[in-house]
């Protein structure tokens, strides 16, 4: 039996482009997601009825699709860079945390959206690069 190597660690410059991949990807995916959904809402004529609240359902959206596209934005790099990772893991943790973002902060009443959307970002986008690096 031969002895497999254990995997290196990233670079800090690998780490540095996994962020930038991240954010590109979860910005696109996170616009996408919310435009998507703002389109469906107007086509079943819901989105008349919920008035100003169609902007909270986008900014929500948006920041669960941004989770998950900073999930696969990481990976995406994380794999051209040769590191080793879980592409669903890291696309799952950052949606889930999106979506555990939004839920806990308007349970508790915690900011207004701008709020918001600056902690969920913050949060899934930590959450799916490190979530790639937990199956090494």
């Amino acid at each position: 039996m031969r002895n497999a190597l254990p995997p290196s660690p990233p670079s800090l410059l690998t780490l540095l482009f996994q962020l930038i991949g991240a954010v590109i990807v979860g910005l696109l995916m996170g616009v996408l997601l919310a435009y998507l959904a703002s389109v469906l809402l107007m086509t079943l004529g819901i989105a008349a009825q919920l008035g100003m609240g169609l902007l909270s359902v986008q900014v929500f959206l948006a920041i669960i699709g941004f989770g998950a596209g900073a999930g696969l934005g990481a990976a995406l790099v994380g794999r051209l860079s040769g590191q080793m990772g879980s592409l669903w893991l890291a696309m799952l943790a950052g949606a889930a945390t999106g979506a555990l973002v939004v839920l806990g902060m308007r349970l508790l009443r915690i900011g207004g959206l701008a709020a918001l959307l600056w902690v969920g970002l913050t949060l899934t986008l930590a959450a799916a690069i490190g979530a790639y690096y937990l199956r090494r």
